[in-house]
């Protein structure tokens, strides 16, 4: 039996699949120092319609989060040493955007949960986008799927990522990016969070047995490394999303999960492991 891994809101959940190897991971995000593009699939479903001139503030904003996310993310690497390009614009690239529809009502929780989305999406990609020419065309390592839902304050499903594990149907991984939740308009932190749980980033706000992360050690995070974007998407001082900027930290736990540092006394500290293929 194998065990498959979503992280929904900083929850695991665990389904017939593999586990997900957060160093190094495989699948269409790999190694974080190297050139990833971000691929917009904008998504109606039965309840919500993305309108290109009723919701061209909206997607604007996105195309703006993306660029802001992408540069933060860019100097995280860059302070560790190392380079990564984030290819996010899709006003500009127009072949980095897409429309696709959903039969369900996508904010439904458990169509999320139980992987049907993800069939739909990789049915999609397969019959919609050459990969292997966007990645020659960009000079690209790494692909990220942003699926955007026109979400609305109504919105009870939270935004989460479908990482890749061993025996994954598509090596395709994928964000599903509420515009709202926890009525909450999202902005480029969250992002740049989710994008981070597709290089292999573990969320530090819930246990996790798979990482041994335990409620000591999130005492610990939340104690020390309260900053981290992994533990937070919200500013420090106001406790609101910002909307221009990201100022959380990506610390050594985090890096060391994105292969960014070989080590780390907190990771040792703590006996946090990566999570083997089983």
């Amino acid at each position: 039996m194998v065990i498959l891994i979503i992280t929904v809101g900083g929850f695991v959940y665990n389904r017939n699949s593999n586990a997900k190897t957060a160093y190094h991971a495989e699948g269409s995000a790999g190694n974080i120092a190297g050139t990833t593009i971000v691929v917009s699939l904008f998504a109606d479903d039965t309840e919500s319609k993305w309108d290109s001139t009723e919701d061209a503030e909206k997607i604007s904003n996105i195309n703006n989060y993306l660029a802001i996310a992408g540069d933060y993310l860019e100097n995280v690497v860059a302070s560790y040493n190392k380079s990564a390009d984030f290819i996010t614009d899709f006003t500009t690239n127009t072949d980095l955007k897409y429309s696709m529809a959903f039969d369900k009502k996508i904010t439904d929780q458990d169509y999320i949960d139980n992987g049907e989305c993800d069939t739909v999406v990789w049915n999609f990609i397969d019959k919609n986008i050459d990969e292997d020419a966007l990645k020659q065309k960009y000079n690209a390592d790494n692909i990220v799927y942003m699926v955007f839902v026109d979400s609305d304050e109504s919105n009870t499903a939270i935004t989460c990522t479908r990482s890749w594990y061993e025996g994954m149907e598509s090596d395709d991984e994928i964000v599903y990016l509420f515009n709202i939740d926890s009525q909450c308009l999202n902005g480029p932190a969250v992002y740049a969070h989710e994008i981070l749980h597709t290089f292999g980033a573990p969320d530090l706000y819930v246990e996790d047995s798979l990482y041994n992360i335990t409620s000591d050690f999130l005492n610990y995070v939340n104690e020390s490394m309260s900053n981290d974007l992994m533990l937070t998407c919200s500013d420090a001082t106001t406790g609101d999303y910002l909307y221009d900027s990201i100022n959380n930290e990506v610390g050594e736990v985090t890096a060391y999960f994105l292969g960014l540092v070989d080590s780390s006394k907190i990771v040792d500290q703590w006996n946090l492991v990566i999570p083997e293929t089983y």
